[in-house]
C-alpha cells in the first residue's frame, strides 16, 4: 500500500480529528506531505476537514462500494515495497526467467530502478532459503517448491497489512477456489476425529490447502519430500488429508499430500494425538527453561498444566523449524505491545531453545510461547492487586456480618479486608497498612486515610460509589509507586533530547558510555543491546526500550533519548522516543513494573507524543506519571 493510501486507512480506521504531527509520527511523513497528501484527496472527492484540532476524514464523503485501501488491486504498484512484491510473486509463479528490461517496461520505471527493487527481493527472500539467481539480464529464482509455498504464504499474510487472516482474505487471493467449500470439508473432516480446530489452526490450513491446490493446477508441484520420513504413511495427519482430498476430488501428488499432513501434525495435534511423540529431549528442555525464567523473572511456570501444555508446543515448533515449516501467528505484534513483561519472558525462552535445539525462532513462534507464558500466569492470579480495607461501622448495627458477606461475595476480587471496627479512634491500631476505609452509615471522613462513605443496606448506589472509590484508590497507589520507582530509575543526567543522535549505533554508544561512567554497566554493555536486539526488535512503534537480555548491571537505571525528527532503529523501525534499560539482577520485580507501565503508556499515539514534546526531565517525569 502507497503512504498516501496509508494515510486513507488511517484516517478511516481511526475517526475523528488526528493532529499533523500524529500523522507525521505515525505514517513517517513529513508534516508537508501530509497537507499536500490531504489536498490530492480532495481534489478527489474525498472531503478531509481541517482544524486547529487537526485533520478528520468525513466518512460520507466515500463511495462505501469502493475499498480506497486497496488500490493495488486495480493499478500497477506505485512504491519500492509493492513492486519488491509484485516481483517476488511474478518470479514464483514463473516457470523461466524474467528480463529486467520487460519488467522495466510493465512497472513504466527505469532499469536501476528494478534493478535495485531486485536487490530488495533478494535479501527478502534468502530467510526462505531461496536465491535470485542473475544471468545477464534475466533473473530467476533458485528454490524447492517447499520453499516457495512458504514465500507466497508469507506474502498473502504481509500483504494483509496486519488484518485478521480469514477466509475473505484467502478467497481474494485464490478466486479460482472455492474457500467455502474447502473450510466445510476440513471441518467436517476433523469433526468426524473429534479434532477441535481454534480459529488460527483452521485458518492456516485452509491457506495451506490452497496453495497447494493453486500450485499443482498450475504444474508447481514438489517432486520430492525431504519431510516425509517425518510423516507416518497411515498417521492421523495422512489421513486427515486423505479424507479432505477425497471429499472435495481433489488431485495433489503424494509428496503434497504428505507436506499438508505435516502441516498437520506438527501444528494442529491435540493432545490425544501427540502425547506419546513428546521426546525426553524435549521434556528436558521443558524442565531448563522453567528453571531458567525463574533464575531470570521470577515467574513460576512449575505448574502441571503447562508443562502439559507447552511440551506438545515445543515438540511442534522445532520439527516447524527444521522442516521449514513456517508459522504465522497474526497476534504476535498485539502480544508485543498489549503484554511486554510476557513477550520479554517468551524471547529469552526462544533464545535459550534456539541455543539448546539448534534451530531459529521467528517473531511468529515467540508470539505463541508468549500466549503459553500468559496462560500459565492467568492461571496463577493472586492477591497482590487488592487492596486493603477497613470498614468502620457504628456498634448498634447489628448487621454488619450480613453486609461483610455481601462486601466479599460483590468485591472479593479486589479487596482484602483486614478488619472491622465501631470507633475512629481505633483506626491507628490496626497492624496493616490501610489502602481504604469504609465508613457505614456515617459521615466519617479519615484526614489521612482515604475514605468512602455508604449505606448500612449496600443498595445499588452505594456499589456503584464503593467501585469508583476502589477503582480511583488502586490507580492512586499505582501512581505514587510508579513516580517512586521513576524517580529512582532515572535522572536529570540521563535525559537527553537532540536532533543529533539519529540512529541505533548512536543510542547504544550514549547509554553504554555514560552508564559505564556512572559504575551502572560493564564495558560490554553495547554489546549485551545488539544481542538483545537481534532476537526481536525492541521497538514498540514509535517507542523503543532497549535493554540485555540478561540483568547483569550492578544498579538499576534508565536513559532516555528523544530526537522529534525520528532515529533509525533495527528491523527498518522509525522511532523517536528511546528508553534503555539496565537491571539489577537484585531488582528483577522493579524491572517488571516498569517496563509493564512504560510500555502501557506508549502504546497511546497522544501519549508518545505528549512525550515528545517533553523539554526535560523533570517535565518528561510529570507526563509519564500523569499517564497513568
Amino acid at each position: 500500500m502507497s503512504k498516501k493510501n496509508k494515510l486513507l486507512s488511517y484516517l478511516q480506521n481511526f475517526p475523528g480529528w488526528h493532529t499533523s504531527q500524529e500523522l507525521a509520527i505515525q505514517l513517517e511523513l513529513s508534516k508537508r506531505t501530509i497537507k499536500n497528501y490531504v489536498q490530492q484527496f480532495r481534489d478527489q472527492g474525498i472531503l478531509i476537514s481541517s482544524s486547529v484540532k487537526g485533520y478528520r476524514l468525513e466518512q460520507s464523503s466515500l463511495d462505501k462500494k469502493q475499498d480506497y485501501t486497496k488500490f493495488k488491486v486495480h493499478k500497477l504498484p506505485d512504491n519500492n515495497e509493492e513492486r519488491v512484491n509484485y516481483i517476488i510473486n511474478v518470479l514464483v509463479n514463473s516457470s523461466s526467467s524474467i528480463n529486467v528490461y520487460d519488467l522495466a517496461n510493465n512497472l513504466f520505471v527505469s532499469e536501476s530502478t528494478i534493478l535495485q527493487n531486485l536487490k530488495q527481493a533478494d535479501r527478502e527472500v534468502k530467510s526462505f532459503g531461496i536465491k535470485l539467481i542473475r544471468k545477464g539480464d534475466f533473473w530467476s529464482l533458485e528454490g524447492n517448491e517447499r520453499q516457495k509455498r512458504s514465500l507466497l504464504s508469507s506474502l498473502i499474510y504481509e500483504e494483509t497489512s496486519g488484518v485478521f487472516m480469514n477466509r475473505n482474505i484467502i478467497q481474494e487471493n485464490f478466486p479460482q477456489i472455492n474457500i467455502h467449500q474447502l473450510e466445510k470439508s476440513i471441518l467436517k473432516i476433523f469433526h468426524k476425529q473429534n479434532i477441535y480446530l481454534n480459529t488460527f489452526e483452521l485458518n492456516n490450513l485452509i491457506l495451506h490447502f490452497a496453495i497447494a491446490i493453486d500450485r499443482c493446477s498450475n504444474g508447481h508441484r514438489i517432486k520430492n519430500n525431504n519431510s516425509s520420513s517425518s510423516v507416518k504413511k497411515q498417521g492421523f495427519g495422512m489421513d486427515l488429508v486423505n479424507s479432505i482430498v477425497g471429499d472435495l476430488q481433489l488431485v495433489l501428488t503424494n509428496a503434497d499430500c504428505q507436506e499438508l499432513a505435516l502441516v498437520i501434525e506438527t501444528d494442529l495435534g491435540n493432545e490425544k494425538t501427540t502425547k506419546n511423540i513428546v521426546s525426553e529431549e524435549t521434556q528436558k528442555l521443558v524442565t531448563d527453561l522453567i528453571s531458567y525464567v525463574w533464575q531470570n523473572y521470577e515467574i513460576n511456570l512449575d505448574t502441571y498444566s503447562f508443562k502439559k501444555r507447552f511440551a506438545l508446543h515445543l515438540d511442534r515448533l522445532i520439527m516447524r523449524s527444521r522442516t521449514q515449516n513456517i508459522e504465522h501467528n497474526p497476534l504476535a505484534t498485539n502480544i508485543k505491545y498489549s503484554s511486554p513483561t510476557i513477550y520479554e519472558c517468551a524471547v529469552i525462552m526462544a533464545n535459550r531453545i534456539s541455543e539448546k535445539a539448534k534451530i531459529t525462532i521467528t517473531d511468529s513462534e515467540i508470539g505463541y510461547i508468549a500466549m503459553h507464558i500468559g496462560n500459565a500466569m492467568a492461571e496463577q492470579i493472586t492477591d497482590k492487586q487488592k487492596i486493603s480495607v477497613v470498614i468502620i461501622i457504628p456498634e448498634y448495627y447489628d448487621n454488619s456480618l450480613v453486609l461483610l458477606k455481601r462486601l466479599q461475595k460483590k468485591f472479593s476480587a479486589e479487596i482484602d479486608i483486614k478488619k472491622i471496627i465501631h470507633d475512629p479512634a481505633n483506626i491507628r491500631s490496626t497492624p496493616n497498612a490501610i489502602d481504604l476505609l469504609i465508613s457505614v452509615g456515617s459521615n466519617y471522613i479519615d484526614s489521612k486515610i482515604s475514605t468512602v462513605n455508604i449505606s448500612q443496606f449496600l443498595l445499588s448506589n452505594d456499589i456503584q460509589t464503593l467501585q469508583v472509590a476502589i477503582t480511583s484508590r488502586r490507580r492512586q497507589i499505582k501512581r505514587d509507586h510508579f513516580q517512586e520507582e521513576l524517580l529512582k530509575f532515572f535522572s536529570s543526567d540521563n535525559f537527553i533530547k537532540s536532533k543529533k543522535v539519529t540512529n541505533i549505533d548512536q543510542v547504544f554508544e550514549i547509554v553504554n558510555e555514560k552508564f559505564f561512567e556512572q559504575g551502572v554497566v560493564e564495558k560490554d554493555f553495547k554489546k549485551l543491546l545488539k544481542q538483545r536486539e537481534n532476537l526481536s526488535s525492541t521497538a514498540f512503534d514509535k517507542v523503543a526500550i532497549p535493554h540485555s537480555l540478561n540483568m547483569t548491571a550492578r544498579k538499576s537505571r534508565g536513559f532516555v533519548v528523544i530526537n522529534p525528527k525520528g532515529i533509525e532503529w533495527s528491523d527498518n523501525n522509525k522511532v523517536y522516543l528511546v528508553i534503555a534499560l539496565a537491571i539489577d539482577p537484585n531488582n528483577k520485580q522493579l524491572f517488571r513494573s516498569v517496563f509493564d507501565e512504560l510500555s502501557d503508556i506508549i502504546t497511546n499515539i497522544d501519549n508518545v507524543i505528549k512525550l515528545i514534546n517533553s523539554q526535560n526531565y523533570g517535565e518528561f517525569i510529570i507526563n509519564l506519571v500523569e499517564m497513568l
